[in-house]
């Protein structure tokens, strides 16, 4: 690999993209179950939107407890989607964590009732 190469791979690996274009190219699984935790519960339920989501991915990623009402609900839904994942070793599951709560911050204000993230991610998950 050239210098050119190696530096913008370093700098795309800092900036978070190297992470992204990784887990979508190698781990793809891996972000689909993460979101299908996500979406199903939302066509589920009325009162799940895109705050509540990154909020569950924050908890999962800092080890706190998630504030309560749909975060909590989610949570759990991350939770049994790991627990069926034992193939994933940790620090992938955590990349693909940060990954769909980038994506999050990339389609969503996570204003209280946003969707535009779910919308964006619904279109890809089939009914």
């Amino acid at each position: 690999m050239s210098g050119w190469k190696r530096k913008m791979a370093r700098k795309q690996m800092k900036s978070g993209r190297g992470s992204l274009r990784r887990m979508s190219r190698e781990h793809q699984d891996i972000l689909q179950n993460i979101e299908f935790a996500f979406i199903s519960t939302w066509r589920r339920r009325g009162d799940v939107d895109d705050r509540a989501c990154h909020a569950a991915i924050e908890c999962l990623l800092s080890g706190t407890e998630a504030p309560g009402g749909t975060a909590a609900v989610l949570l759990e839904q991350l939770l049994a989607v790991r627990e069926m994942r034992t193939d994933v070793p940790e620090h992938l599951w955590r990349d693909g964590l940060r990954v769909v709560a980038d994506s999050i911050r990339t389609h969503s204000q996570r204003r209280p009732g946003e969707v535009g993230y779910l919308s964006f991610v619904g279109q890809y998950v089939p009914a």
